[in-house]
Parts: structure tokens; C-alpha cells; sequence
């Protein structure tokens, strides 16, 4: 039998800890993009597929960068 709900243990906790505070600043260095929304549409006739893939992305721009 399972038991429904694991613990991770202490170390697994602080290793995933770590990650994502090292994860942030890789990305914070950089200009960063994140997918919100994507739309697939999809039409076959015979032998040929027609396919139109939407993405919708928010795109944040690094604060030192100055625009013109």
C-alpha cells in the first residue's frame, strides 16, 4: 500500500532552495520571456495539414537597458 502523502526530506528542501534562488539571478541578468497563452488551430484535407500556432508572451526588459 502507498502512503498518500511523501515528506521530502530536509535536504531535498534546501537543494531545492538553492535552485531557485540561483535560477533567479541567471534570469535576472538577461531580458526574460514568459508564454501565457497558446493557441493551436489545425485543419487536414486529404494528405496536407494546415496548422497556425499563436503565442502570446509577456517580455520583461532588463532594468539597465535604455531605449531610444
Amino acid at each position: 500500500m502507498m502512503r498518500a502523502k511523501s515528506n521530502k526530506t530536509l535536504m531535498r528542501c534546501l537543494g531545492e532552495f538553492v535552485g531557485h534562488i540561483l535560477n533567479s539571478f541567471r534570469r535576472g541578468h538577461s531580458n526574460t520571456t514568459h508564454e501565457v497563452h497558446r493557441t493551436v488551430e489545425e485543419r487536414t484535407d486529404s494528405r496536407v495539414t494546415l496548422r497556425r500556432t499563436t503565442i502570446d508572451e509577456i517580455e520583461y526588459q532588463a532594468e539597465d537597458t535604455q531605449s531610444d
